[in-house]
């Protein structure tokens, strides 16, 4: 891909209407100091001391500002609580642009991954409302207003052990301008693109993910894969179209949480901007490159920042 076939390229995505539906959640960080010399007088334990508390938009939140990094007209589709948490998403999207109308409010914690940091080292998660029974309370709503408007590219997201969107529901989508990034549910999704990492293909499959094995996949399937590889890349597979597209070399530090999203983000908004399959995945390439080398957050790629790393190749 050149520079000229790159502008054309993220010149398109900013005409772009995409929808991102499923598994809304926030991703809150803070710096922790556990040996403070300080106790409580209420339970004599020693106090813990947390500073740079803040916050991004996780799950199908971190595809949806992926997208909106790169310059799309986002609309997202999902649920969050009345809580501190749901006030954060909400002013998020606000802030990105992102269309929020069908973020809908329920009875529920909002999805939160609180992450403590101890000298750059994550530490155990806790996290809120990622096992709400409630979660899918709007479900069917949330289907009907997606399929009333009209979108380039659909984006379909599940994490959480009780999803949005469960398998009665992905069996039901059929949409080849699209991709489904599914935690646990991949096997429903029969009429879709399917998006799924290493770890994921060889759980399924209980054989390493190698061309070979992930085009027999494709075929067996009868629709397209992606499947990311992460140091190897990743891979491409339709029952007409293969790629395989190698990683850049990491320079420094790397965070990879979220990589996956932004690779989703990436190829999905190029192929919707008219790329073919080799040019998504070296621009999806371009783009969790500079994700991952922004510690400490999930990370995105501006479209300056793919300009300037396509042509240098230099962390931008």
């Amino acid at each position: 891909m050149n520079s000229e076939r790159l502008e054309t390229i993220l010149a398109r995505i900013q005409q772009l209407r995409i929808a991102v539906m499923g598994d809304f959640a926030l991703d809150f960080y803070f710096d922790l100091q556990t040996s403070t010399g300080e106790f409580s007088l209420e339970t004599a334990k020693e106090v813990h001391l947390a500073s740079a508390p803040r916050a991004y938009l996780g799950g199908a939140g971190n595809v949806a500002k992926n997208l909106a990094v790169l310059g799309a007209r986002v609309s997202a589709f999902g649920v969050h609580g009345n809580d501190l948490f749901g006030r954060e998403m909400a002013h998020q999207m606000a802030a990105l642009g992102i269309d929020a109308t069908n973020i809908k409010e329920t009875n529920i914690d909002t999805p939160t991954y609180s992450k403590p940091l101890q000298k750059e080292e994550e530490l155990n998660r806790i996290d809120f409302g990622t096992r709400s029974s409630n979660f899918q309370a709007q479900t069917g709503e949330l289907l009907q207003a997606l399929a009333a408007e009209t979108f380039d590219w659909i984006i379909y997201n599940e994490q959480f052990s009780i999803p949005l969107l469960q398998a009665q529901h992905i069996e039901s989508l059929t949409n080849p301008q699209a991709i489904a990034d599914l935690r646990s549910l991949g096997s429903f999704a029969r009429n879709l693109p399917l998006k799924v990492n290493e770890a994921e293909f060889i759980k399924i499959h209980q054989k390493p993910a190698t061309p070979e094995n992930i085009r027999a996949w494709a075929n067996t399937r009868n629709k397209p894969v992606l499947v990311t590889l992460g140091e190897k890349g990743m891979v491409y597979a339709g029952t007409e179209e293969f790629h395989h597209q190698p990683a850049f070399l990491v320079k420094g530090p790397i965070d990879t949480v979220g990589a996956g999203d932004m690779v989703v983000a990436g190829f999905s908004a190029a192929r919707a901007a008219g790329a073919s399959v080799e040019e998504a995945c070296e621009f999806a390439s371009l783009a969790v490159h500079i994700s991952i080398h922004q510690l400490g957050e999930t990370g995105s790629a501006s479209p300056d920042a793919i300009r300037q790393l396509h042509d240098g190749h230099s962390i931008a």
